[in-house]
Protein backbone atom coordinates (compact mmCIF):
# COMPACT_ATOMS: atom_id res chain seq x y z
CA UNK A 1 0.00 0.00 0.00
CA UNK A 2 1.29 3.55 -0.73
CA UNK A 3 1.00 6.23 1.67
CA UNK A 4 0.57 9.44 1.47
CA UNK A 5 2.67 12.26 2.24
CA UNK A 6 0.67 12.88 5.75
CA UNK A 7 0.88 9.24 6.69
CA UNK A 8 4.49 9.39 6.12
CA UNK A 9 4.57 12.57 8.15
CA UNK A 10 3.30 10.81 11.60
CA UNK A 11 5.56 7.67 10.35
CA UNK A 12 8.62 9.49 11.00
CA UNK A 13 7.05 11.91 14.08
CA UNK A 14 6.83 8.32 15.96
CA UNK A 15 9.99 7.04 15.24
CA UNK A 16 12.12 9.90 15.27
CA UNK A 17 10.26 12.15 17.84
CA UNK A 18 10.20 11.72 21.42
CA UNK A 19 6.96 14.17 22.60
CA UNK A 20 2.85 13.68 21.97
CA UNK A 21 1.12 13.53 19.29
CA UNK A 22 -2.62 14.26 17.45
CA UNK A 23 -3.73 13.14 14.76
CA UNK A 24 -6.64 15.66 13.35
CA UNK A 25 -7.79 13.11 10.95
CA UNK A 26 -11.59 13.96 8.40
CA UNK A 27 -13.37 11.37 7.93
CA UNK A 28 -12.88 8.15 5.57
CA UNK A 29 -8.72 9.24 5.97
CA UNK A 30 -7.73 5.80 7.28
CA UNK A 31 -7.35 7.52 10.90
CA UNK A 32 -7.48 3.43 12.88
CA UNK A 33 -5.34 2.35 9.59
CA UNK A 34 -2.77 4.74 10.12
CA UNK A 35 -1.82 4.28 14.05
CA UNK A 36 -2.07 0.52 13.38
CA UNK A 37 0.73 0.96 11.43
CA UNK A 38 2.53 3.45 13.47
CA UNK A 39 3.63 0.51 15.90
CA UNK A 40 5.83 -1.01 13.18
CA UNK A 41 8.08 2.10 14.38
CA UNK A 42 7.49 1.59 18.35
CA UNK A 43 11.15 0.01 19.55
CA UNK A 44 9.33 -2.05 22.10
CA UNK A 45 5.84 -3.63 21.09
CA UNK A 46 5.27 -5.52 24.60
CA UNK A 47 5.22 -1.86 26.07
CA UNK A 48 2.13 -0.67 23.54
CA UNK A 49 -1.72 0.33 24.77
CA UNK A 50 -4.12 0.78 22.38
CA UNK A 51 -7.04 2.10 23.38
CA UNK A 52 -9.91 1.41 21.10
CA UNK A 53 -13.35 3.07 21.12
CA UNK A 54 -15.66 0.25 21.51
CA UNK A 55 -15.25 -3.45 22.05
CA UNK A 56 -15.88 -4.20 18.69
CA UNK A 57 -13.48 -1.97 17.04
CA UNK A 58 -11.00 -3.28 20.11
CA UNK A 59 -11.71 -7.71 19.11
CA UNK A 60 -11.45 -6.23 15.26
CA UNK A 61 -7.61 -4.53 16.14
CA UNK A 62 -6.63 -7.12 18.04
CA UNK A 63 -7.39 -9.77 15.09
CA UNK A 64 -5.56 -7.36 12.76
CA UNK A 65 -2.61 -6.59 14.84
CA UNK A 66 -2.07 -10.32 15.57
CA UNK A 67 -2.24 -11.01 11.75
CA UNK A 68 0.26 -8.74 11.14
CA UNK A 69 2.53 -10.32 13.21
CA UNK A 70 1.74 -8.08 16.68
CA UNK A 71 -0.48 -10.20 18.92
CA UNK A 72 1.68 -8.52 22.00
CA UNK A 73 0.29 -5.15 21.83
CA UNK A 74 -2.76 -4.63 23.84
CA UNK A 75 -5.86 -4.01 22.83
CA UNK A 76 -8.66 -2.77 25.45
CA UNK A 77 -11.52 -0.44 25.67
CA UNK A 78 -11.30 2.15 28.13
CA UNK A 79 -14.38 0.51 30.42
CA UNK A 80 -12.15 -2.97 30.06
CA UNK A 81 -8.92 -0.56 31.32
CA UNK A 82 -10.77 0.63 34.25
CA UNK A 83 -12.65 -2.84 34.95
CA UNK A 84 -8.86 -4.05 35.42
CA UNK A 85 -7.86 -1.46 37.60
CA UNK A 86 -10.94 -2.62 40.29
CA UNK A 87 -9.98 -6.40 39.86
CA UNK A 88 -6.58 -5.57 40.78
CA UNK A 89 -7.51 -3.67 43.29
CA UNK A 90 -10.49 -5.94 44.79
CA UNK A 91 -10.49 -6.44 48.38
CA UNK A 92 -13.81 -7.56 49.04
CA UNK A 93 -13.46 -11.28 48.71
CA UNK A 94 -16.32 -10.81 46.02
CA UNK A 95 -15.88 -11.25 42.49
CA UNK A 96 -16.60 -7.94 40.37
CA UNK A 97 -20.58 -8.65 39.34
CA UNK A 98 -21.80 -5.97 36.53
CA UNK A 99 -25.47 -5.01 36.94
CA UNK A 100 -25.90 -2.64 33.69
CA UNK A 101 -29.15 -1.44 36.03
CA UNK A 102 -27.59 -1.08 39.21
CA UNK A 103 -28.97 2.48 39.93
CA UNK A 104 -31.92 1.86 38.45
CA UNK A 105 -32.66 -0.95 40.69
CA UNK A 106 -31.38 1.05 43.89
CA UNK A 107 -33.99 3.24 43.47
CA UNK A 108 -36.57 0.39 43.81
CA UNK A 109 -35.30 -0.10 47.10
CA UNK A 110 -38.22 0.92 49.82
CA UNK A 111 -35.30 2.21 52.44
CA UNK A 112 -33.28 4.46 50.15
CA UNK A 113 -37.36 5.53 48.68
CA UNK A 114 -37.52 6.85 52.36
CA UNK A 115 -34.09 8.96 52.31
CA UNK A 116 -35.14 10.62 49.20
CA UNK A 117 -38.98 10.49 49.45
CA UNK A 118 -38.45 14.24 51.19
CA UNK A 119 -36.83 15.46 47.82
CA UNK A 120 -39.56 14.20 45.80
CA UNK A 121 -42.07 15.93 47.05
CA UNK A 122 -40.29 19.63 47.99
CA UNK A 123 -39.58 19.29 44.17
CA UNK A 124 -43.79 18.48 42.88
CA UNK A 125 -44.62 21.52 45.43
CA UNK A 126 -42.18 23.64 44.07
CA UNK A 127 -43.93 22.83 41.06
CA UNK A 128 -47.41 23.14 41.93
CA UNK A 129 -48.57 19.57 42.39
CA UNK A 130 -51.02 18.25 45.00
CA UNK A 131 -49.19 15.99 47.35
CA UNK A 132 -51.97 14.55 48.36
CA UNK A 133 -54.17 14.42 45.41
CA UNK A 134 -57.74 12.46 45.80
CA UNK A 135 -58.72 12.68 41.67
CA UNK A 136 -57.47 10.15 39.47
CA UNK A 137 -56.08 12.76 36.91
CA UNK A 138 -53.96 14.43 39.51
CA UNK A 139 -52.68 11.01 41.63
CA UNK A 140 -51.60 9.88 37.47
CA UNK A 141 -50.07 13.67 37.13
CA UNK A 142 -48.17 13.19 40.18
CA UNK A 143 -46.99 9.76 39.86
CA UNK A 144 -45.86 11.00 36.31
CA UNK A 145 -43.80 13.66 38.17
CA UNK A 146 -42.10 11.30 40.51
CA UNK A 147 -41.59 8.64 37.63
CA UNK A 148 -39.68 12.00 35.77
CA UNK A 149 -37.59 12.77 38.54
CA UNK A 150 -36.47 9.22 39.08
CA UNK A 151 -35.60 9.21 35.42
CA UNK A 152 -34.29 12.79 36.22
CA UNK A 153 -31.86 11.33 39.13
CA UNK A 154 -31.03 8.12 36.86
CA UNK A 155 -29.52 10.68 34.20
CA UNK A 156 -27.53 13.18 36.61
CA UNK A 157 -25.96 10.16 38.33
CA UNK A 158 -24.44 8.47 35.23
CA UNK A 159 -23.66 12.40 33.99
CA UNK A 160 -22.09 13.12 37.29
CA UNK A 161 -19.80 9.89 37.10
CA UNK A 162 -19.23 9.89 33.66
CA UNK A 163 -17.99 14.14 34.09
CA UNK A 164 -15.93 13.47 37.16
CA UNK A 165 -17.96 16.09 38.74
CA UNK A 166 -17.12 18.06 41.97
CA UNK A 167 -19.49 17.36 44.90
CA UNK A 168 -20.60 21.13 45.13
CA UNK A 169 -24.02 22.54 44.30
CA UNK A 170 -22.75 25.29 41.86
CA UNK A 171 -20.56 22.55 40.04
CA UNK A 172 -23.79 20.00 40.17
CA UNK A 173 -26.16 22.72 38.58
CA UNK A 174 -23.36 23.41 35.75
CA UNK A 175 -23.12 19.89 35.15
CA UNK A 176 -27.21 19.22 35.00
CA UNK A 177 -27.60 22.64 32.98
CA UNK A 178 -24.92 21.66 30.66
CA UNK A 179 -27.00 18.69 29.56
CA UNK A 180 -30.33 20.10 29.85
CA UNK A 181 -31.26 18.05 32.60
CA UNK A 182 -32.45 21.56 33.86
CA UNK A 183 -33.36 23.38 30.38
CA UNK A 184 -33.81 27.60 30.19
CA UNK A 185 -37.41 27.44 31.09
CA UNK A 186 -36.73 25.72 34.45
CA UNK A 187 -32.93 28.00 35.03
CA UNK A 188 -35.77 30.93 34.53
CA UNK A 189 -38.07 30.03 37.65
CA UNK A 190 -38.46 31.67 40.88
CA UNK A 191 -37.66 28.53 42.95
CA UNK A 192 -35.00 27.13 40.61
CA UNK A 193 -31.89 26.77 42.99
CA UNK A 194 -34.31 25.74 45.65
CA UNK A 195 -35.26 22.74 43.07
CA UNK A 196 -31.58 22.30 41.81
CA UNK A 197 -30.65 21.95 45.62
CA UNK A 198 -33.27 19.08 46.40
CA UNK A 199 -31.82 16.90 43.23
CA UNK A 200 -28.21 17.79 44.74
CA UNK A 201 -29.29 16.28 47.95
CA UNK A 202 -30.98 13.24 46.88
CA UNK A 203 -28.45 12.24 44.69
CA UNK A 204 -25.77 12.70 46.94
CA UNK A 205 -27.62 10.03 48.88
CA UNK A 206 -28.57 7.67 45.64
CA UNK A 207 -25.04 8.10 44.71
CA UNK A 208 -23.27 7.32 48.26
CA UNK A 209 -25.60 4.07 48.51
CA UNK A 210 -24.02 3.04 45.00
CA UNK A 211 -20.44 3.74 46.09
CA UNK A 212 -20.93 1.54 49.47
CA UNK A 213 -23.00 -0.98 47.15
CA UNK A 214 -20.01 -1.53 44.99
CA UNK A 215 -17.14 -0.93 48.20
CA UNK A 216 -18.98 -3.86 50.04
CA UNK A 217 -19.49 -6.90 46.93
CA UNK A 218 -17.84 -5.02 43.85
CA UNK A 219 -21.67 -4.81 42.28
CA UNK A 220 -20.44 -2.41 39.72
CA UNK A 221 -22.25 -0.73 36.14
CA UNK A 222 -20.24 0.07 32.96
CA UNK A 223 -19.95 3.56 34.37
CA UNK A 224 -18.80 2.32 37.58
CA UNK A 225 -15.66 1.26 35.34
CA UNK A 226 -14.82 4.73 34.66
CA UNK A 227 -15.65 6.73 37.88
CA UNK A 228 -14.83 4.65 40.61
CA UNK A 229 -10.80 4.12 39.57
CA UNK A 230 -11.04 7.95 40.25
CA UNK A 231 -13.18 7.97 43.43
CA UNK A 232 -10.91 5.64 45.37
CA UNK A 233 -7.60 6.88 43.35
CA UNK A 234 -6.41 3.51 42.15
CA UNK A 235 -4.00 2.35 39.92
CA UNK A 236 -3.37 -0.08 37.76
CA UNK A 237 -0.24 -2.45 38.23
CA UNK A 238 1.10 -2.18 34.81
CA UNK A 239 1.35 0.88 32.88
CA UNK A 240 2.77 1.54 28.99
CA UNK A 241 5.01 3.79 27.45
CA UNK A 242 3.35 4.16 24.46
CA UNK A 243 -0.63 4.91 24.40
CA UNK A 244 -2.43 4.96 21.28
CA UNK A 245 -5.59 6.41 22.22
CA UNK A 246 -8.35 5.87 19.23
CA UNK A 247 -11.49 7.94 18.70
CA UNK A 248 -10.01 11.04 20.99
CA UNK A 249 -13.07 13.60 20.11
CA UNK A 250 -15.37 11.56 22.11
CA UNK A 251 -13.93 11.09 25.04
CA UNK A 252 -15.46 11.76 28.47
CA UNK A 253 -13.59 12.95 31.21
CA UNK A 254 -13.62 9.42 33.21
CA UNK A 255 -12.20 8.01 29.86
CA UNK A 256 -9.47 10.45 29.54
CA UNK A 257 -8.72 9.79 33.79
CA UNK A 258 -8.80 6.03 32.74
CA UNK A 259 -6.42 6.39 29.72
CA UNK A 260 -4.06 8.53 31.45
CA UNK A 261 -3.48 6.65 34.54
CA UNK A 262 -1.92 3.60 32.42
CA UNK A 263 0.60 6.40 30.32
CA UNK A 264 4.35 6.05 32.19
CA UNK A 265 5.22 9.65 33.42
CA UNK A 266 8.37 9.33 31.28
CA UNK A 267 5.85 7.44 27.67
CA UNK A 268 4.43 9.17 24.85
CA UNK A 269 0.88 9.40 23.75
CA UNK A 270 -0.86 9.33 19.88
CA UNK A 271 -4.42 10.63 19.73
CA UNK A 272 -6.32 10.28 16.93
CA UNK A 273 -9.63 11.72 16.10
CA UNK A 274 -12.01 14.25 14.25
CA UNK A 275 -13.12 17.22 16.46
CA UNK A 276 -16.18 17.37 13.38
CA UNK A 277 -17.20 13.72 13.97
CA UNK A 278 -17.88 15.14 17.66
CA UNK A 279 -21.16 13.79 18.08
CA UNK A 280 -21.77 12.21 21.53
CA UNK A 281 -21.76 15.24 24.08
CA UNK A 282 -25.31 14.67 25.18
CA UNK A 283 -23.83 11.00 26.93
CA UNK A 284 -21.37 12.83 29.08
CA UNK A 285 -18.49 12.74 26.32
CA UNK A 286 -16.26 16.12 26.55
CA UNK A 287 -17.27 17.86 23.48
CA UNK A 288 -13.55 19.47 24.37
CA UNK A 289 -11.80 16.31 24.75
CA UNK A 290 -9.96 16.41 21.64
CA UNK A 291 -8.17 20.36 22.26
CA UNK A 292 -8.34 18.71 26.18
CA UNK A 293 -6.20 16.38 24.85
CA UNK A 294 -3.69 18.34 22.83
CA UNK A 295 -3.57 21.15 25.62
CA UNK A 296 -2.81 18.61 28.45
CA UNK A 297 0.10 16.70 26.86
CA UNK A 298 0.94 19.80 24.50
CA UNK A 299 0.80 17.21 21.64
CA UNK A 300 2.33 17.74 18.11
CA UNK A 301 -0.84 18.36 16.07
CA UNK A 302 -0.61 15.98 12.46
CA UNK A 303 -3.07 16.73 9.67
CA UNK A 304 -4.86 13.76 8.06
CA UNK A 305 -7.01 15.14 5.77
CA UNK A 306 -7.47 13.17 2.58
CA UNK A 307 -10.74 11.31 2.24
CA UNK A 308 -10.44 7.61 0.73
CA UNK A 309 -14.23 6.89 1.06
CA UNK A 310 -16.24 9.76 -0.50
CA UNK A 311 -16.14 10.57 -3.94
CA UNK A 312 -15.87 13.92 -5.25
CA UNK A 313 -19.49 15.05 -5.07
CA UNK A 314 -20.19 14.02 -1.64
CA UNK A 315 -16.84 15.46 -0.67
CA UNK A 316 -17.70 19.05 -1.73
CA UNK A 317 -20.59 18.61 0.24
CA UNK A 318 -18.69 17.88 3.37
CA UNK A 319 -16.56 20.63 2.81
CA UNK A 320 -19.27 23.20 3.50
CA UNK A 321 -18.55 21.68 7.16
CA UNK A 322 -14.82 20.55 7.40
CA UNK A 323 -13.17 22.67 4.39
CA UNK A 324 -9.68 20.98 4.66
CA UNK A 325 -11.11 17.25 3.79
CA UNK A 326 -10.08 16.07 0.38
CA UNK A 327 -11.02 13.04 -1.71
CA UNK A 328 -9.03 10.85 -3.20
CA UNK A 329 -11.44 9.16 -5.68
CA UNK A 330 -11.65 10.25 -8.94
CA UNK A 331 -15.70 9.60 -9.50
CA UNK A 332 -18.02 11.78 -9.02
CA UNK A 333 -20.31 9.77 -7.48
CA UNK A 334 -24.61 10.65 -7.49
CA UNK A 335 -26.21 12.76 -4.76
CA UNK A 336 -30.41 12.79 -5.13
CA UNK A 337 -32.74 14.52 -3.89
CA UNK A 338 -36.11 12.87 -3.21
CA UNK A 339 -39.33 12.78 -1.23
CA UNK A 340 -39.75 10.29 1.87
CA UNK A 341 -42.24 8.33 0.29
CA UNK A 342 -40.29 7.50 -2.41
CA UNK A 343 -37.98 5.76 -0.02
CA UNK A 344 -39.46 2.39 0.10
CA UNK A 345 -39.58 1.94 -3.82
CA UNK A 346 -36.03 3.04 -3.90
CA UNK A 347 -34.40 1.61 -1.07
CA UNK A 348 -32.60 -2.22 -1.73
CA UNK A 349 -31.09 -4.72 0.76
CA UNK A 350 -28.10 -3.19 2.03
CA UNK A 351 -28.39 -0.10 1.58
CA UNK A 352 -27.96 2.65 4.75
CA UNK A 353 -31.05 4.81 5.79
CA UNK A 354 -29.92 7.40 8.54
CA UNK A 355 -31.97 9.62 10.41
CA UNK A 356 -31.18 12.50 13.49
CA UNK A 357 -34.27 11.72 15.24
CA UNK A 358 -35.84 8.22 15.88
CA UNK A 359 -39.54 9.08 14.96
CA UNK A 360 -38.89 9.13 11.22
CA UNK A 361 -37.30 5.84 11.07
CA UNK A 362 -40.29 4.38 13.05
CA UNK A 363 -42.92 5.69 10.26
CA UNK A 364 -40.56 4.76 7.72
CA UNK A 365 -40.83 1.21 9.29
CA UNK A 366 -44.46 1.46 9.78
CA UNK A 367 -44.14 2.07 5.87
CA UNK A 368 -41.47 -0.77 5.02
CA UNK A 369 -44.36 -3.32 6.63
CA UNK A 370 -47.39 -1.88 5.21
CA UNK A 371 -45.08 -3.24 2.05
CA UNK A 372 -44.67 -6.72 3.69
CA UNK A 373 -40.87 -5.80 4.03
CA UNK A 374 -38.55 -6.60 6.82
CA UNK A 375 -35.58 -4.44 7.55
CA UNK A 376 -32.55 -4.39 9.39
CA UNK A 377 -31.70 -2.63 12.83
CA UNK A 378 -29.13 -2.48 15.96
CA UNK A 379 -30.60 -4.86 18.14
CA UNK A 380 -30.56 -1.98 21.20
CA UNK A 381 -32.33 0.79 18.45
CA UNK A 382 -35.34 -2.07 17.61
CA UNK A 383 -35.90 -2.72 21.26
CA UNK A 384 -35.89 1.47 21.46
CA UNK A 385 -38.24 1.31 18.99
CA UNK A 386 -40.33 -1.33 20.23
CA UNK A 387 -40.61 0.09 24.06
CA UNK A 388 -41.31 3.72 22.50
CA UNK A 389 -44.73 1.85 21.16
CA UNK A 390 -45.35 0.42 24.38
CA UNK A 391 -45.01 3.24 26.24
CA UNK A 392 -48.09 4.98 24.95
CA UNK A 393 -49.98 2.20 26.73
CA UNK A 394 -50.83 1.46 30.26
CA UNK A 395 -49.61 -2.68 30.76
CA UNK A 396 -52.94 -3.62 31.17
CA UNK A 397 -54.12 -2.24 27.85
CA UNK A 398 -50.80 -4.17 26.27
CA UNK A 399 -51.93 -7.70 27.63
CA UNK A 400 -56.00 -6.96 27.00
CA UNK A 401 -57.52 -9.36 24.46
CA UNK A 402 -58.77 -6.38 21.95
CA UNK A 403 -61.41 -8.71 20.39
CA UNK A 404 -63.40 -8.33 23.98
CA UNK A 405 -63.34 -5.02 24.41
CA UNK A 406 -66.77 -3.24 23.50
CA UNK A 407 -65.41 -1.60 20.41
CA UNK A 408 -62.05 -3.27 19.98
CA UNK A 409 -59.36 -1.47 18.98
CA UNK A 410 -60.81 1.88 18.98
CA UNK A 411 -61.87 0.96 22.75
CA UNK A 412 -58.18 1.44 23.62
CA UNK A 413 -57.15 3.73 21.39
CA UNK A 414 -59.95 5.89 22.59
CA UNK A 415 -58.70 5.79 26.05
CA UNK A 416 -54.95 6.47 25.08
CA UNK A 417 -55.57 9.29 23.00
CA UNK A 418 -57.49 11.02 25.64
CA UNK A 419 -54.96 10.57 28.46
CA UNK A 420 -51.80 11.15 26.44
CA UNK A 421 -53.52 14.26 24.38
CA UNK A 422 -54.02 15.71 28.64
CA UNK A 423 -50.47 14.77 29.14
CA UNK A 424 -48.69 16.52 25.99
CA UNK A 425 -50.83 19.30 26.72
CA UNK A 426 -49.60 19.71 30.33
CA UNK A 427 -45.55 19.20 28.91
CA UNK A 428 -46.32 21.67 26.84
CA UNK A 429 -47.56 24.12 29.15
CA UNK A 430 -43.91 25.70 30.19
CA UNK A 431 -43.11 26.38 26.74
CA UNK A 432 -43.62 30.47 26.73
CA UNK A 433 -43.78 30.92 22.95
CA UNK A 434 -47.22 30.23 22.05
CA UNK A 435 -46.74 29.58 18.18
CA UNK A 436 -43.91 27.35 19.62
CA UNK A 437 -46.37 25.72 22.16
CA UNK A 438 -49.07 25.13 19.67
CA UNK A 439 -46.88 23.44 16.98
CA UNK A 440 -45.42 21.31 19.83
CA UNK A 441 -48.65 20.33 20.60
CA UNK A 442 -49.43 19.26 17.05
CA UNK A 443 -46.53 17.76 16.19
CA UNK A 444 -47.41 15.45 19.27
CA UNK A 445 -50.71 14.77 18.39
CA UNK A 446 -49.76 13.60 14.75
CA UNK A 447 -47.10 11.40 16.19
CA UNK A 448 -49.74 9.86 18.55
CA UNK A 449 -52.06 8.95 16.07
CA UNK A 450 -49.71 7.99 13.47
CA UNK A 451 -49.14 5.22 15.90
CA UNK A 452 -52.36 4.19 16.59
CA UNK A 453 -53.86 4.22 13.19
CA UNK A 454 -50.91 1.95 12.37
CA UNK A 455 -51.55 -0.59 15.12
CA UNK A 456 -55.24 -0.94 14.10
CA UNK A 457 -54.56 -1.19 10.96
CA UNK A 458 -52.38 -4.19 11.49
CA UNK A 459 -54.41 -5.49 14.34
CA UNK A 460 -57.48 -5.84 11.02
CA UNK A 461 -54.90 -7.36 9.30
CA UNK A 462 -52.91 -9.60 11.44
CA UNK A 463 -56.09 -10.46 14.10
CA UNK A 464 -56.17 -14.39 13.83
CA UNK A 465 -52.62 -14.89 14.93
CA UNK A 466 -52.65 -11.20 17.12
CA UNK A 467 -54.69 -11.25 19.82
CA UNK A 468 -53.23 -8.60 21.95
CA UNK A 469 -51.17 -5.31 21.67
CA UNK A 470 -48.38 -7.42 23.35
CA UNK A 471 -48.43 -9.81 19.99
CA UNK A 472 -48.80 -7.06 17.40
CA UNK A 473 -45.60 -5.72 18.96
CA UNK A 474 -43.62 -8.99 19.01
CA UNK A 475 -44.92 -9.33 14.99
CA UNK A 476 -43.29 -5.88 14.58
CA UNK A 477 -40.22 -7.16 16.03
CA UNK A 478 -39.94 -9.55 13.54
CA UNK A 479 -40.06 -7.20 11.13
CA UNK A 480 -37.16 -5.16 11.78
CA UNK A 481 -34.93 -8.07 13.02
CA UNK A 482 -34.35 -8.89 9.48
CA UNK A 483 -30.52 -10.16 8.73
CA UNK A 484 -28.05 -7.77 8.14
CA UNK A 485 -27.65 -8.02 4.23
CA UNK A 486 -31.09 -6.20 5.08
CA UNK A 487 -32.47 -2.82 4.60
CA UNK A 488 -30.36 -1.51 7.16
CA UNK A 489 -31.91 1.53 9.61
CA UNK A 490 -30.14 3.53 11.86
CA UNK A 491 -29.92 6.92 14.10
CA UNK A 492 -26.81 8.86 12.50
CA UNK A 493 -25.26 8.88 16.27
CA UNK A 494 -25.41 4.39 15.92
CA UNK A 495 -24.46 5.16 11.94
CA UNK A 496 -20.54 6.78 13.34
CA UNK A 497 -18.03 3.51 11.77
CA UNK A 498 -20.35 2.61 8.75
CA UNK A 499 -20.07 3.07 5.87
CA UNK A 500 -22.20 1.64 2.71
CA UNK A 501 -22.59 2.50 -1.23
CA UNK A 502 -26.21 3.60 -1.33
CA UNK A 503 -27.04 6.24 1.92
CA UNK A 504 -30.46 8.14 2.32
CA UNK A 505 -30.54 10.60 4.85
CA UNK A 506 -33.87 11.30 6.57
CA UNK A 507 -34.81 15.17 6.91
CA UNK A 508 -31.55 16.55 5.23
CA UNK A 509 -33.62 19.58 4.69
CA UNK A 510 -33.47 20.29 8.68
CA UNK A 511 -29.68 19.19 9.24
CA UNK A 512 -28.42 20.66 11.12
CA UNK A 513 -31.20 20.72 13.68
CA UNK A 514 -32.09 23.79 15.35
CA UNK A 515 -33.83 24.07 18.30
CA UNK A 516 -34.56 27.67 20.69
CA UNK A 517 -32.50 27.14 23.06
CA UNK A 518 -29.94 25.22 21.65
CA UNK A 519 -26.58 25.62 23.72
CA UNK A 520 -23.33 27.00 21.66
CA UNK A 521 -22.06 22.93 22.47
CA UNK A 522 -25.21 21.56 20.90
CA UNK A 523 -25.19 24.13 18.10
CA UNK A 524 -21.83 22.22 17.00
CA UNK A 525 -22.73 18.83 17.60
CA UNK A 526 -25.60 19.36 15.08
CA UNK A 527 -23.35 20.24 12.62
CA UNK A 528 -21.20 17.92 13.54
CA UNK A 529 -23.71 15.06 12.64
CA UNK A 530 -24.80 16.63 9.30
CA UNK A 531 -21.24 16.25 8.26
CA UNK A 532 -21.16 12.36 9.89
CA UNK A 533 -24.07 11.55 8.01
CA UNK A 534 -22.77 13.16 4.72
CA UNK A 535 -19.22 10.85 4.70
CA UNK A 536 -21.19 7.75 5.09
CA UNK A 537 -21.56 7.56 1.33
CA UNK A 538 -19.02 5.62 -0.94
CA UNK A 539 -20.97 6.29 -4.03
CA UNK A 540 -24.87 7.10 -3.40
CA UNK A 541 -26.08 9.55 -1.61
CA UNK A 542 -30.07 10.14 -1.08
CA UNK A 543 -30.94 13.20 0.76
CA UNK A 544 -34.63 13.15 1.55
CA UNK A 545 -37.11 16.00 2.72
CA UNK A 546 -38.33 16.55 6.25
CA UNK A 547 -41.10 14.16 7.20
CA UNK A 548 -42.15 16.66 10.18
CA UNK A 549 -41.52 14.36 12.60
CA UNK A 550 -37.81 15.18 14.21
CA UNK A 551 -39.40 15.90 17.77
CA UNK A 552 -37.75 13.08 19.91
CA UNK A 553 -34.03 12.68 20.31
CA UNK A 554 -31.84 9.70 19.74
CA UNK A 555 -30.43 8.97 23.22
CA UNK A 556 -28.66 6.01 21.84
CA UNK A 557 -25.35 4.28 23.87
CA UNK A 558 -22.13 5.73 23.27
CA UNK A 559 -21.01 1.97 22.87
CA UNK A 560 -22.34 -0.41 20.74
CA UNK A 561 -21.14 -3.41 22.99
CA UNK A 562 -19.75 -2.84 26.65
CA UNK A 563 -16.62 -4.99 27.69
CA UNK A 564 -17.74 -6.99 30.46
Amino acid sequence: MKHTAEQLQIFDFVKNDDGHGIIDAVAGAGKTTTIMECVKFVPNRNDILFCAFNNSIANEIAYKFSQKGFPEVVVKTMHSLGRSILHENNGTGHPINLREDKYRELLKNEELLEKIRPFFENIAIINDYDITPFDDKAKFALNNLYSTIRSKLLEINQKYRATLTKDDIESFKEMAIHYNLFNDIDVKKKDFHKEALNYFEAHRIILKEGNDLSERTMIIDFTDMLYLPYHWKLEPSKKYSFLFIDECQDLSRSQLAIAMKYGKRTGRILAVGDPRQSIYGFTGADIESFYNIQKITKAKALPLTECFRCPADIVALAQKIRSDIKGNKPEAGKIHKIAFGEIVKLARPGNLIISRFRDPIIVLVFNFIDENIKVHIHEDEAREIINEIKSIFKQEELNAIIAYQPKQFESISEAVFNRWMWIIKKNAAPIIDSKERSLYIEEQKDILEQKLRFLNKKYELWKEECKTLVDILKKIKEFISAPSNSIKLSTIHRAKGLENERVFILGYDQLPFKRLYHKDWEKIQELNLKYVAITRSLDELFLIESNNLQTLEEEGSLFDILPI
